[in-house]
């Protein structure tokens, strides 16, 4: 067997190895979505109305996060507020939290606490397993080069595959803290975080929580304009326990 055949089979081998049972990356898109008013949920508080539509399947999921976050046990609430009166509003997500029939509150999560959710999920391992393959072909090609030149067909060959393990390992040590950045700023580009609602506008963004079956979203909603705070329930149904 040839240098080039052994490093190719062990990279195969180790490719599917590492790559068994893994889900799919996280990769966010465009939302679209409908006005507030058409939504089961859509609530008005002098003129700002709201709605928020859970994205509880995995085809909602797929198409907006480019994989399926219950995975990770992540439950997504797309919110979208619509402004048609002369007030101005401000959302904070700190302030948003899912209810249960029994009366729990969950919290919104942080964007570090949902995309450490994310990465610690079957999703994180596929993200890992793309680097480390990566990294397993240029491994591979450098130590089968540096063995050959070192002598021998058989001292190549372990090199190059001694080499390519090793930095399959290496990789996987070190992208950790890299891939738990890459989900957060891919989740990051989707999130409501704080928002004012201006007169005439139209926002909208997602807010992370563990996943539950809420009956319900509880929202505070601060009117700018006459200094006072608004509290809504709006009612929701999770399709998938």
């Amino acid at each position: 067997m040839t240098i080039r055949s052994t490093v190719l089979t062990a990279c195969v081998a180790l490719g599917l190895l590492i790559g068994a049972g893994c889900a799919a990356p996280l990769r966010t898109t465009v939302t679209p979505f409908r006005p507030p008013e058409s939504y089961p949920s859509s609530t008005r508080i002098e003129g700002l109305v709201l709605a928020v539509d859970p994205v509880d399947t995995e085809e909602h999921s797929t198409r907006v996060f480019g994989t399926d976050l219950r995975t990770a046990e992540v439950l997504p609430l797309h919110l979208i507020a619509r402004n048609t009166g002369s007030h101005e509003f401000e959302i904070n997500a700190a302030q948003i939290f899912g209810m249960t029939a029994g009366g729990e509150f969950a919290g919104a999560y942080t964007l570090h606490q949902a995309s450490q959710r994310v990465r610690e999920s079957s999703i994180g391992t596929t993200a890992a397993t793309g680097l480390a393959v990566g990294a397993l072909a240029g491994a591979a090609a450098g130590a089968a080069i540096g063995g050959a030149a070192g002598g021998g067909e058989g001292a190549a060959t372990g090199a190059a595959v001694g080499g390519a393990v090793g930095g399959v390992g290496g990789v996987a040590e070190g992208t950790s803290d890299t891939i738990t950045s890459r989900f957060k700023r891919e989740l990051a580009a989707q999130d409501f975080g704080d928002r004012v609602i201006a007169p005439g506008n139209i926002e909208h963004g997602f807010v992370y929580l563990t996943w539950q079956p809420y009956t319900s979203v509880r929202i505070k909603v601060f009117d700018i304009t006459t200094n006072k705070v608004h509290e809504v329930q709006l009612p929701i149904t999770i399709r998938r326990p």
